[in-house]
């Protein structure tokens, strides 16, 4: 990597955050190479942020970057060519060797009891006492169906379900003018532009990232109840991805809508 980028890493993801308000979970992904927890748009919006903070070049981060980008791309179109098959599974019969002990003891006592009938002029006596032993010695086998395994089976495990930690929702996002503005906002999504000139209030999706152009900086804007306060005179442009609000040059806003001024 190069040796602006060797530069980046001396500052640290404490003294970037707060030169940049870019979430220290995001500077961390940036400097480690690991950009699997942010969108195309997002990482070469916050790369240039980075560079005009510090005047740095960071060219060979944004190569390594757009070379991920193209690898999801190129795994993904292959594995729409990948079908998988799976082979049924072979039902087991698993016979218990006591099953096969009562039954030889079964067909002995009838093979027994035919002999004495074909016989019965020879044999003077059978000891029915011995047969009656052997009978009570054969304990009762219960045979589980499939499903009755199955259901037994089941009930033998614990499964333990992970707890699942959720972020904090943000639920809202309002533009609160101190003088009359022009507002130009574009969806990151799907790159819809939409403008209005407005003095009271307004309230955008929390839920999208956007990038807001204004005609002047004196206003508040509120995110989940903390409110950011400016007092620009001049036009002034923001991004808000993933839930943070950052204030841009036109450069940067040109980065994130496609090369367009507006």
């Amino acid at each position: 990597m190069s040796e602006h980028f060797d530069k980046l890493k001396k500052i640290g993801i404490q003294k970037i955050h707060e030169n940049t308000h870019i979430s220290r979970i995001h500077i961390e992904s940036i400097l480690n190479e690991d950009f699997k927890n942010m969108s195309k748009i997002q990482l070469l919006g916050f790369i240039s942020i980075l560079e005009r903070e510090y005047g740095l070049h960071l060219e060979s981060l944004k190569e390594s970057a757009l070379n991920y980008f193209q690898n999801i791309q190129d795994e993904k179109a292959g594995e729409e060519d990948v079908k998988v098959f799976l082979a049924p599974k072979r039902k087991t019969n698993l016979t218990p060797l006591y099953i096969i002990v009562v039954f030889l003891i079964f067909i002995s006592i009838m093979f027994m009891s035919m002999n004495y009938d074909t016989n019965k002029e020879q044999v003077t006596n059978i000891d029915n006492s011995a047969i009656e032993s052997a009978k009570n010695t054969i304990e009762p086998v219960v045979v589980l169906s499939n499903e009755e395994n199955i259901s037994k089976k089941i009930k033998e495990f614990k499964v333990e379900v992970p707890e699942i930690i959720e972020k904090e929702e943000i639920s809202s996002f309002k533009i609160i003018p101190k003088a009359k503005v022009w507002l130009g906002y574009i969806d990151l999504a799907t790159y819809k532009k939409h403008q209005k000139t407005f003095k009271d209030e307004f309230d955008l999706d929390p839920s999208k990232d956007w990038i807001l152009a204004f005609g002047h900086g004196r206003l508040n804007i509120e995110i989940n109840g903390v409110i950011k306060k400016y007092k620009i005179k001049k036009n002034v442009r923001f991004s808000y991805i993933n839930g943070e609000l950052n204030e841009i040059n036109l450069e940067e806003f040109k980065t994130l809508n496609k090369g367009d001024r507006w």
